[in-house]
């Protein structure tokens, strides 16, 4: 039973390097997304509101901080505002079914043509 031993081990060991082989072989294989830490924030202070990524929605700004994506439903949308940011909405025009999306670098704003509105449906702040 003694020459069993060794060998035991060998295959023990030949299937812990395969786990750990997988594993890594996951960890580079999956891309890095944004953590979900987005979150609204009260931009009512002139001193800060350009700070942050924000839509004008019925004339009133809804503002949001931090890095991340989030899920939203902000209806009436007619400007895209980046702020301190790289952000990327997501939008459907209102009474239409395509989703569009927009990428703004830091300090960039965006209107819609036509003076439509959209419907904000996610965003992700970089």
């Amino acid at each position: 039973m003694k020459k069993n031993r060794p060998v035991r081990a060998k295959v023990l060991f030949k299937k812990i390097a395969v786990t750990a082989a997988v594993a890594a072989g996951f960890t580079v294989a999956i891309p890095a997304t944004p953590a979900a830490a987005v979150s609204s924030v009260d931009c009512r202070w002139p001193s800060t509101i350009n700070e942050y990524a924000r839509v004008e929605s019925y004339g009133l700004p809804t503002c949001f901080a931090n890095a991340g994506a989030m899920n939203v439903n902000v209806h009436g949308v007619s400007m895209f505002h980046s702020g301190n940011n790289k952000v990327t909405f997501f939008y459907t025009i209102e009474g239409g079914t395509y989703q569009n999306a927009i990428t703004l670098e830091k300090w960039q704003e965006r209107g819609l043509a036509f003076n439509a509105t959209a419907h904000l449906t996610s965003l992700v702040i970089w």
